[in-house]
């Protein structure tokens, strides 16, 4: 009795199917944070990182996340005493997805806390309006809102 092929080479069933690790940075990715940085300001003066500027600055933290296929990730996040505050953003660069948020100064202990959290995890694509940072990655897949047709 001849073994057959499919039995004889278990390894071999997926050696030749085509992977896709791209992302779709159009829709939105989670990202488990791999670092932190932050930095609490006066509110007396703007600060700037980057692409981003915060008018009144209270503080600012960069998360930095996992690969995302080629690309470095973070999120920025400014907070600021500003009674208007720019909306969030996305960009992608040569070598960095990078998302933004500006939230109220009064925001600041608490997100340090979740951004410090060791499940920590922070959504960043489309547009950035669903741009997020959770505790745990599965509250950022059920997060994003409804869009009705």
């Amino acid at each position: 009795m001849i073994p057959s092929q499919q039995n004889s080479r278990p390894w071999a069933k997926t050696v030749m199917k085509a992977q896709d690790f791209s992302h779709d940075w159009d829709s939105y990715v989670t990202i488990k944070v791999k670092s932190v940085r932050a930095i609490a300001l006066s509110g007396l003066h703007d600060f700037s990182e980057g692409d981003l500027r915060i008018a009144q600055a209270t503080g600012f933290i960069e998360l930095l996340g996992a690969r995302a296929g080629a690309l470095r990730t973070a999120l920025q996040i400014g907070f600021s005493l500003a009674k208007e505050l720019p909306p969030p953003g996305f960009a992608l660069y040569d070598t960095l997805a990078v998302g933004t948020l500006v939230l109220p100064a009064s925001c600041f202990g608490s997100i340090v806390q979740f951004a410090n959290c060791p499940t920590a995890h922070f959504r960043i694509g489309g547009d950035g309006s669903c741009n997020a940072i959770a505790t745990e990655a599965p509250l950022l897949q059920s997060g994003l809102p409804i869009v009705e047709a």
